[in-house]
């Protein structure tokens, strides 16, 4: 084997390594680690950076950045990577609506403007308030405009579901109960913690959790729609 053919294999076999270790939700790069060597391998070497992200799109992936907390990869719909609500729990339709309109309450909450997309800073979100967030928004996504199945048909109806549910059901035990709001918001910031995209700031309360870059850089890099669109522009004026 010449020494071409070894070094080309040499950087497939670390441009693997970064993929996975950007595949293993808690790893972190820090000072020492190989993560963080191949990160700043990846920083810094682009003809590493190239084999990483041909690699990356080979797999469904997408290399959306290198924050601090290491490399933030989004998968293709439809890949082999691609997160499904199935993955959570078994949900209804009225369910699925309602996390989904949480997931982008949440993004709109956190990230109003698009200068908030830039600030490595992460975010902190209380469920409180965003239930208060999404309960005095509502009515604007009501008026969504949009035929029998598209987007804004969707955001209308899990509007209308949202506002009517009770803010909190509580179980024999204490805990929050399904069919409530609060529950609705904790079980989609659970399901965030558990893709790496937040973690719970237990120091700062139950109910708060820091939004990671990775939920910063997958927000930036969706397409939204009116319906976030709405919630941003509530939110910025607030």
């Amino acid at each position: 084997m010449s020494d071409a053919v070894a070094a080309d294999l040499t950087e497939v076999r670390a441009a693997a390594e970064l993929l996975a270790f950007g595949l293993q939700r808690r790893a972190r790069p820090v000072e020492g680690s190989d993560y963080r060597a191949l990160l700043d391998r990846y920083r810094t070497e682009l003809r590493f950076r190239d084999v990483v992200d041909t690699m990356a799109e080979g797999l469904g992936l997408e290399a959306l950045g290198t924050p601090r907390s290491g490399i933030v990869l989004a998968p293709e719909p439809g890949g082999p990577f691609a997160t499904r609500l199935t993955d959570f729990r078994a949900m209804d339709q009225s369910e699925r609506l309602v996390f989904g309109l949480v997931l982008i309450g949440i993004a709109a909450y956190a990230y109003p403007q698009d200068v908030d997309f830039d600030d490595p800073e992460t975010k902190l979100v209380d469920l409180v308030k965003v239930d208060e967030f999404l309960r005095a928004a509502v009515d604007t996504l009501k008026a969504q405009e949009g035929g029998e199945g598209t987007p804004e048909e969707r955001a209308r109806v899990a509007a209308e579901i949202y506002s009517d549910m009770p803010q909190l059901i509580t179980t024999q035990t204490g805990r929050r109960g399904r069919g409530c709001t609060l529950k609705a918001i904790e079980d989609a910031l659970g399901w965030l913690v558990d893709q790496g995209a937040a973690r719970e700031a237990t120091s700062l309360g139950p109910d708060v959790y820091h939004l990671t870059d990775r939920f910063r850089l997958l927000v930036a890099d969706s397409a939204g729609g009116a319906a976030l669109d709405a919630l941003r522009e509530l939110r910025a004026a607030s």
